[in-house]
């Protein structure tokens, strides 16, 4: 609880800084406003802050470290894209068709840095080439579906915290409360979070959807079953395949549509 209540505290003063500073990056949301975006390196530093500690008292410290390293790789891509973004390039086909081409974009670079991070954080983990292939690309469809969330108010920060919620219940039936402890921080910073997002007072950017996204991805691949990974896999692949050649957000919308006219 202590360790929750210093990342509220952290992510509040943090946040409520990032948006005086004189100048922070402002890109436009889908209604064409200019906000505040890559508040979501708020996440780097909770996460930093709150494994360092962790590593104190920490019987196997080799997560907490394989969380910082990956926070802090897949931050900086995330970051880079935010400031120094590609535009009119789509997609991670559309990316690595670029890189065919001879043209390094950002989310190419991106794309390279989180499946490079995947790989080492799924050989560390396993020794059967199956296993080691399962994780990473759990930890690279996570990273990037987080990514795709991230285009409406609030959308990524509900959706990191409901399948957080799940993961915790997971961990509770399994008695890993000590992954729980280790978690909870991150999950109260996107509660924070959530609250300026939803109004629209800063986005959180590639910075923060990618912190979430690995984040996700290796929660899920650290604990789950084989047949367990192999159905998010499964949802996953089936997500990015649809993302290549149709908008996520208006299937999303039109769902909700659905659900409200019924």
């Amino acid at each position: 609880m202590i360790l929750a209540f210093v990342s509220l505290i952290t992510t509040v003063f943090f946040l409520e800084n990032f948006r005086k500073w004189e100048h922070a990056i402002k890109k436009s949301n889908y209604r064409n406003k200019e906000i505040i975006t890559a508040g979501g390196v708020v996440f780097v530093i909770v996460i930093l802050l709150i494994n360092v500690y962790t590593v104190f008292y920490w019987d196997n410290t080799d997560i907490p470290e394989y969380i910082m390293l990956s926070a802090a790789c897949m931050g900086f891509s995330g970051l880079m894209d935010d400031i120094f973004g590609t535009k009119g390039v789509k997609g991670i086909r559309g990316h690595f068709s670029k890189l065919l081409q001879g043209k390094i974009t950002t989310g190419s670079i991106k794309a390279i840095i989180g499946l490079s991070i995947a790989c080492f954080l799924a050989v560390k983990k396993n020794d059967f080439w199956m296993d080691i292939i399962i994780d990473a690309l759990i930890i690279a469809f996570s990273t990037n579906l987080l990514n795709l969330m991230d285009l409406r108010p609030g959308r990524a920060c509900k959706f990191f915290l409901f399948s957080v919620t799940i993961i915790f219940l997971y961990f509770l039936r399994k008695g890993l409360t000590n992954l729980i402890y280790l978690y909870m921080p991150l999950a109260v910073s996107v509660i924070v979070f959530w609250f300026y997002d939803s109004r629209e007072l800063l986005m959180m950017g590639d910075v923060g959807s990618n912190v979430l996204g690995i984040s996700l991805g290796i929660m899920i691949s650290w604990i789950s079953s084989y047949y367990a990974k192999i159905g998010v896999l499964s949802f996953l692949l089936g997500i990015q395949l649809i993302s290549e050649f149709y908008s996520l957000s208006k299937i999303l919308e039109r769902i909700v549509s659905l659900r409200r006219n019924f």
